[in-house]
């Protein structure tokens, strides 16, 4: 089975060898985007006969785990679900459909309550391993934090660190709890020194500067901000189409979570993606343990890379739809929504960060602690 896995690895990243693929690298480190993903769980259904999900490639981070996953559902009867899809992802389902979104959002937490879970002293020792999304050249490190929805991970850079390939050190951080059977962070402290530790353990002494998207920004700002404490200050944090925590609650913003939600469950949709158990209440639990942190003012340069588009469905009219930042920051504007800043624009988005980094050493505006904005194209 892995021998054929992998053949069909080598395919879709078009490898004139499967020899030249490595079985125990995580996929988004051999290549591997969104689209690569899909196109892979197509051939594998077709020479398979399994339906199998579009998040293979998140589940089973190598094509070595995902060999020995499809060896174990090899002999699965005719007529059983293999797309890894659960009960608590149905009921999700239903509630966002009727538009109960905070309905859904309690349920997910409530659900999360059942994980298990570790504290902030035995935070180092789940501090997980980087995945590299571009490697040379020289100039600060990116590390990049994900978002923390059910199907988020270092995938989500896939594109975008790869515009850097050659030029610079780019890297992702999972989050804990997204592998089946994986505890959780039992508090916000635990999940931050975790993250802490795992940047450590990457950067040792070179220079860095850190990168989220989403609630992945607030992660960012969260980790810039405890590695600052232990001595070890980011160059700069770049934090793309982020909001704060409490935006929900905001006058003119009602709609700002439904737009989210919604943008995300179409790509669910559109890729034909699962909604697993694990992801969902991995998902449940950083809302409950993460939903009421605030950002510390940092002595760091920050940059707020905006979104140009609004999301199906977000009021455009009223309050500013567009993501904000409290504390003294830069602003870019660029092209895409909330989603394809990463996506389809990941390459400008990419551009707008390669720029700001390169007037780090300068006396920056931000370092002053005032807020200047420019617009990308």
């Amino acid at each position: 089975m892995l021998d054929f896995v992998v053949a069909e690895v080598a395919t879709v990243l078009a490898h004139a060898s499967a020899d030249e693929i490595d079985a125990s690298r995580p996929f988004v480190e051999l290549g591997f985007d969104s689209l690569i993903a899909v196109e892979l769980r197509s051939r594998l259904n077709a020479a398979t006969g399994l339906d199998l999900s579009g998040t293979l490639t998140i589940e089973y981070p190598t094509p070595a785990e995902l060999a020995r996953h499809l060896a174990e559902i090899h002999d699965t009867p005719a007529g059983v679900d293999t797309r890894g899809g659960s009960a608590l992802g149905s009921v999700y389902l239903r509630l966002c459909e009727a538009q109960k979104f905070a309905e859904a959002t309690t349920v997910l937490m409530a659900a999360s309550e059942l994980r298990s879970t570790y504290g902030i002293g035995d935070a180092t020792a789940h501090a997980a391993h980087a995945v590299r999304l571009a490697e040379g050249g020289t100039g600060p490190v990116v590390v990049c934090f994900p978002a923390l929805t059910a199907l988020s991970g270092p995938h989500e850079y896939a594109r975008f660190g790869r515009t850097f390939q050659g030029e610079r050190d780019v890297f992702a951080v999972p989050a804990p709890g997204y592998a089946d059977g994986s505890p959780l962070p039992g508090s916000a402290e635990a999940f931050v020194r975790t993250q802490v530790a795992a940047v450590e353990r990457l950067v040792g002494d070179a220079p860095f500067v850190i990168v989220g998207r989403s609630l992945g920004g607030c992660v960012a700002h969260a980790v810039a901000t405890g590695l600052a404490e232990r001595g070890l200050r980011p160059a700069g944090l770049a934090v793309i189409d982020t909001y704060p925590m409490d935006t929900p609650q905001l006058p003119g913003m009602e709609r700002w979570m439904p737009s989210m939600i919604n943008g995300m469950l179409a790509r669910v949709d559109g890729l034909e993606l699962s909604l697993t158990e694990t992801g969902l209440t991995t998902m449940g639990a950083y809302l409950r343990v993460f939903g009421h942190w605030q950002p510390r003012p940092l002595a760091v340069p920050t940059l707020l890379v905006r979104a140009g588009d609004p999301l199906p469905g977000m009021a455009t009219t009223g309050a500013d739809w567009r993501a904000f930042w409290r504390l003294p920051h830069e602003t870019t504007d660029v092209p895409g929504d909330h989603f394809t800043v990463l996506e389809d624009h990941s390459d400008t988005t990419a551009d707008a960060i390669r720029q700001w980094i390169g007037t780090l050493a300068d006396d920056h505006p931000a370092r002053r602690g005032t807020t200047t904005t420019r617009r990308q194209t």
